[in-house]
């Protein structure tokens, strides 16, 4: 809902104030004689309003014999990519993905030089694509959205705890308490680290591998957490309505396992 509401003020609220300062004066046009259309393109939008003076940026992949360009651009402020379809050479690749893009801006003389399929996914389904797995396909880019990962796996795991134990967890309990190893005898950043999660309402603790870095033994020690939380007799004993002292009881006679560690 907070995407759809921030696409929503962008499209709408920021390419609407565009479109009024569109209506004052004509768009740049390039006058470039021969030139190519990635230079009409940055051209273009070296001084049109919505890029900001910025520039183009380009990169080209190679698969299976064949070129494909993307080009990153601001509007208005919000970093946009734009990828062109595979061809045969590199300028071709980069030439298709600089007209989609003229088009997309409605450069003056490109207002048709390009159509979408109409049986393409975006069209025809009822719901939007999901996005290609590299869409963040930057070193920087990638690390935040790991990072970004990480952290509502951690999210997600906690806030499923404290669903499951609701009823059990007294006011102002936690539903977990880390610690954390680390190896001594090694010399590398991040160092080798094991985490282990104490889940007093259930009894139970779980130990992850080692491995480097904090937030990755985390992780490693949260999908023993998954497992155990999608245990069918974890699930019928608390369908029951147990207190925290008769799941513990529980788990010592076996029913859940005794302060298990999980490696």
């Amino acid at each position: 809902r907070d995407a759809a509401e921030r696409a929503l003020a962008f499209f709408v609220g920021k390419w609407g104030e565009q479109l009024l300062l569109e209506q004052e004066g004509p768009k740049p046009v390039s006058e470039s004689e021969g030139a190519s259309k990635a230079q009409i393109l940055e051209d273009f939008c070296s001084s049109y309003h919505a890029c900001g003076g910025k520039v183009p940026q380009w990169s080209t992949t190679w698969e299976a014999g064949e070129c494909s360009a993307v080009v990153e651009l601001s509007l208005l402020g919000v970093p946009h990519k734009f990828a062109g379809a595979a061809k045969p050479s590199e300028e071709a690749a980069v030439d298709d993905a600089a007209r989609r893009v003229l088009w997309y801006l409605q450069c003056p003389g490109y207002e048709n030089a390009f159509s979408p399929d109409p049986r393409a996914a975006a069209v025809v389904g009822r719901d939007i694509p999901s996005p290609p797995a590299n869409w963040a396909n930057t070193a920087a880019e990638g690390c935040a959205l790991q990072m970004a990962e990480r952290k509502t796996a951690l999210m997600r795991v906690q806030n499923k705890l404290q669903q499951t134990f609701a009823k059990q967890l007294r006011p102002g309990q936690g539903v977990w308490d880390w610690s954390y190893e680390t190896d001594e005898e090694d010399q590398s950043w991040p160092p080798l680290c094991r985490a282990t999660v104490r889940i007093p309402v259930a009894g139970k603790t779980f130990t992850g591998a080692w491995v480097r870095g904090q937030r990755d033994a985390q992780i490693e020690v949260c999908d023993l957490v998954c497992q155990f939380l999608n245990d069918s007799d974890l699930t019928r004993t608390l369908s029951k309505g147990s207190s925290s002292n008769e799941l513990i009881s529980e788990s010592s006679d076996g029913a859940l396992g005794s302060e298990a560690q999980e490696q």
